[in-house]
């Protein structure tokens, strides 16, 4: 799990390894000083996940990622993919198989910090808590990454598919933006939708299906094994005592 999170994050497998063995032998190292706060995989997450990210903040700083965002934005376009197929429909199927497919290559157009909210909960299936843990911030900021990671995310998902007219907005733009809060808790919370459907105007119902089928090519990403030969190496530097400190009882509060 810990390796499928931070190849998401540096997007590069040798840089993957190099921050996963890093990570692992750092806690390893340092286990005496885990004060048991949170589970250990929160722990070693939080090691993994910010070495990954100390990686990444060259790129991020040259895209404009406010600018990403508005265009990321479904209500004010005109022209919508369709999402809101009856499940076990052709047209439902195709679209959930394709997403999963792309879902990798959707990601890296995802940008910090945004990516690294959304990795963690969607593929790592890290609770709001656990996730804000990690990457050291408030559980609201963690909310908001991931409300702006899922549009970004749905935006690159959908980029290829066809687009078609779609109704003007039933509600005025507070009440959509109440609505998609709603729906994004909702998916925070891992619960079904609590709005009636028929409360939800056609533009929403396609905006919040899509959602759903990029939290379901997310999930499809869980549970991938880490490469072999990254684990015999981690294994093995551990059993040499790395840098011969031996392993200690962890000090617990």
């Amino acid at each position: 799990m810990l390796h499928a999170v931070v190849l998401r994050l540096t997007r590069n497998r040798a840089d993957a390894d190099d921050v996963v063995q890093e990570a692992f032998l750092s806690a390893y190292k340092h286990w005496s000083e885990f004060r048991g706060e949170s589970q250990p995989c929160t722990w070693l997450h939080s090691i993994a996940v910010r070495a990954a990210l100390r990686r990444g903040r060259r790129e991020t700083r040259r895209r404009d990622v406010a600018r990403e965002y508005a265009q990321a934005m479904p209500f004010m376009q005109s022209r919508l993919a369709a999402a809101d197929f009856p499940s076990a429909s052709l047209e439902a199927r195709e679209l959930r198989v394709d997403a999963r497919q792309r879902v990798d290559a959707a990601m890296r157009d995802v940008a910090e910090p945004f990516r690294s909210a959304l990795v963690l909960k969607e593929i790592a299936g890290m609770s709001v808590d656990d996730v804000a843990m990690v990457l050291g911030v408030k559980a609201a900021t963690v909310k908001t990454r991931l409300h702006r990671g899922r549009l970004l995310l749905r935006a690159a998902l959908l980029s290829d598919r066809p687009r078609t007219p779609v109704p003007a907005a039933v509600y005025d733009r507070a009440t959509c933006m109440d609505l998609l809060r709603a729906k994004m808790e909702a998916l925070n919370r891992g619960v079904d939708f609590p709005v009636q459907d028929e409360l939800v105007c056609e533009r929403c119902r396609q905006v919040f299906a899509s959602l759903d089928v990029g939290a379901d090519a997310c999930r499809s990403l869980r549970g991938r094994t880490m490469p072999a030969a990254l684990r015999k190496s981690i294994e093995k530097a551990m059993r040499a005592g790395t840098d011969g400190v031996p392993a200690r009882k962890p000090t617990r509060r």
